[in-house]
């Protein structure tokens, strides 16, 4: 899914993607980014970071 996101850290739009959660009945689910630039791992909706993610296998 190509989203358009951009990094909440550097503002690079190289990010890899990575779906967490179910997929919903429209079809959406929510992701995780990490920026290929800075390395910045974050959540697509809330914007937080996390320095460790065991969902995705971060830090």
């Amino acid at each position: 899914m190509e989203c358009g996101c951009r990094c909440i850290v550097c503002g690079s739009g190289l990010l890899e993607s990575r779906r967490v959660g179910d997929v919903e009945p429209d079809g959406y689910y929510d992701m995780h980014h990490t920026c290929r630039e800075c390395g910045a791992h974050f959540d697509h909706l809330e914007g937080d970071t996390f320095e460790r993610c065991e969902t995705c296998g971060v830090g």
